[in-house]
């Protein structure tokens, strides 16, 4: 089986550095948006459950918006490209 470059990013932790680690303490103005797109992209992930699409279980998991340790991403996006390859046949 053939490996493709892989990325993955931990958005929440992504934004939680940028709140707090990226912005200077005067610059706080921006951690109100950052908290609310963190809020909407719970939203969109638990929306993206409810759907139960294979494929975008695949983008939630590349973006680490589900609760899912680091050390099992790989392997369950692997069993659900399995899934859509055994469906598409």
């Amino acid at each position: 089986m053939k490996k493709e470059l892989e990325f993955r990013v931990n958005t929440m932790n992504l934004l939680n550095e940028i709140a707090d680690c990226g912005l200077k303490e005067k610059t706080g103005i921006l951690k109100v948006p950052l908290n609310v797109f963190r809020v909407l992209l719970a939203r969109v992930a638990q929306r993206a459950i409810e759907l139960d699409d294979p494929k975008l279980h695949i983008l939630m998991l590349s973006l680490g918006l589900y609760n899912v340790p680091d050390m099992e991403i790989s392997n369950m996006i692997e069993k659900i490209e399995q899934k859509i390859n055994d469906n598409e046949k």
